[in-house]
């Protein structure tokens, strides 16, 4: 395959990947609900309405999308895999910034601006990451970057909701407590 068509592909791969990952991160956060608060669930779907469990909404449908559209490029594993541990901080990023920035303007926030922070953040992270897998780096030091990059999300995204710390990201903003609420019976 040509650089100009494995170009085009990447671009089709990660335009596709922004509806995937909205639609899926959208079903994530009720997930848990849907399943009768089942514990497992709560590794990739929301668990209360703080601003960590709705950074999961982009990440675990984001790593998801990339190993599906992996074997359908014609891209090293280990540049692929460097790029998009880059390119999947850009959705948590957008999302921090765009919310708490409106939030602290508005002094509330409002449903529509909230879907629209989360689609706008897919949207960057997906720009990103076409620019990241058409014209990055092939360095050994980009590689190692990308790698320690999504081990690092991996670990934080796998464990923080369930042993959260007391910061304001992962406080609920609707009764201020910190991850899995209590079952309600």
């Amino acid at each position: 395959m040509s650089k100009a068509s494995t170009r085009r592909a990447v671009v089709g791969w990660e335009l596709a990947g922004v509806a995937f990952i909205v639609a899926l991160g959208s079903a994530l956060h009720f997930a848990f609900a849907w399943t009768g608060y089942w514990q497992p669930v709560a590794l990739v779907a929301a668990v209360n309405e703080s601003i960590w469990e709705h950074l999961k909404l982009a990440f675990w449908p984001g790593l998801l999308w990339a190993a599906i559209e992996r074997p359908n490029l014609d891209l090293k594993p280990s540049e692929f895999w460097a790029a998009k541990g880059i390119a999947l901080l850009v959705p948590p990023a957008a999302i921090i910034a765009i919310f708490t920035t409106y939030t602290r303007i508005l002094g509330e926030n409002i449903l529509f601006l909230d879907i629209a922070t989360f689609v706008v953040a897919v949207v960057l992270g997906q720009i990103v990451s076409i620019w990241l897998l058409n014209f990055g780096s092939s360095s050994l030091t980009f590689r190692r970057l990308g790698h320690l990059l999504i081990g690092l999300q991996l670990v934080a995204y796998s464990t923080l909701t369930f042993f959260p710390p007391r910061l304001d990201l992962f406080m609920d903003t609707r009764n201020g407590t910190y991850g899995i609420p209590a079952r309600l019976e």
